[in-house]
């Protein structure tokens, strides 16, 4: 496996933007916590959404130029572990794949029964993963 310092030695504009980004998207889910208001699957895609654009900021930030244009959380972090990146800690988030790109267009998803805290909490070490890589808070 290839090795890089998984460390970003200076601030990559796209990876400061898809970070802002994420912590956008991360506050509109951690405001979902209701499960009355807010049906699981929106709040997952919301959740997911955030996910993604951490994964892609990270990507960026470790120098990655051709980071696609997808929803597919395994395949960026497929791409992380490529280059060396330790993903392990995130690999649980990999699921909300699904609320992604299938669940959020059916008209009566099966809920997951998702604890919304304890996911929410979990993006939010991601977000402060990439971040703390980025070196600087967006």
């Amino acid at each position: 496996m290839p090795t890089v310092k998984d460390d970003f030695s200076v601030a990559n504009p796209e990876a400061l933007a898809m970070l802002r980004i994420s912590k956008r998207d991360w506050k509109a889910a951690a405001a979902m916590t209701d499960i009355e208001i807010f049906e699981e699957v929106i709040w997952g895609f919301q959740l997911q959404q955030a996910i993604e654009k951490a994964l892609k900021a990270w990507l960026y930030g470790l120098g990655e130029k051709d980071v696609p244009f997808t929803h597919d959380l395994v395949l960026l972090m497929k791409q992380l572990r490529a280059i060396g990146a330790d993903i392990t800690a995130f690999q649980s988030l990999s699921p909300f794949t699904d609320v992604a790109v299938q669940l959020r267009y059916d008209e009566d998803p099966d809920p997951q029964h998702l604890d919304r805290e304890a996911c929410n909490a979990e993006v939010a070490a991601l977000i402060t993963h990439v971040e703390e890589r980025i070196g600087r808070s967006v």
